[in-house]
């Protein structure tokens, strides 16, 4: 009897941080597409304020990053990572197309990156 016990309690806690871990992915990755979406807005309007959401994305992200980095290893976070610098640095230097691209691939990389670490029924078959 101890042992079921011991099996349902272990049990427990695997669904318990599954639940937990979802909830936290999903809240991460939707304020990030918020924030990719203010930057590509603001890449439209041809306004000044892309480089400082960009700058505050990268801050968020790196905090956001190295949390997820203790439940999953994925180098496709790291990549994330690079891209976003290259992207600052694009708004740094005024390249606006370039930067205008790079953002494209961000909102790529943030559904891939959703999807992958994200529980979905086709990883179980």
């Amino acid at each position: 009897m101890k042992k079921v016990v011991i099996a349902l309690l272990i049990l427990g806690i695997i669904v318990s941080t599954g639940v937990v871990e979802h909830f936290y992915i999903e809240k991460t990755f939707d304020t990030l597409d918020q924030k990719l979406y203010e930057i590509e807005d603001a890449l439209h309007r041809g306004d000044d304020n892309a480089l400082p959401l960009t700058q505050d994305l990268t801050k968020w992200w790196n905090e956001k990053r190295k949390c997820m980095e203790l439940f999953t290893f994925s180098p496709d976070i790291r990549a994330f990572s690079v891209a976003l610098a290259e992207q600052e640095g694009s708004l740094e230097c005024g390249d606006f197309k370039n930067a205008m691209s790079k953002c494209q691939s961000l909102i790529a990389m943030s559904k891939n990156l959703h999807q992958i670490l994200d529980f979905n029924f086709e990883d179980v078959i």
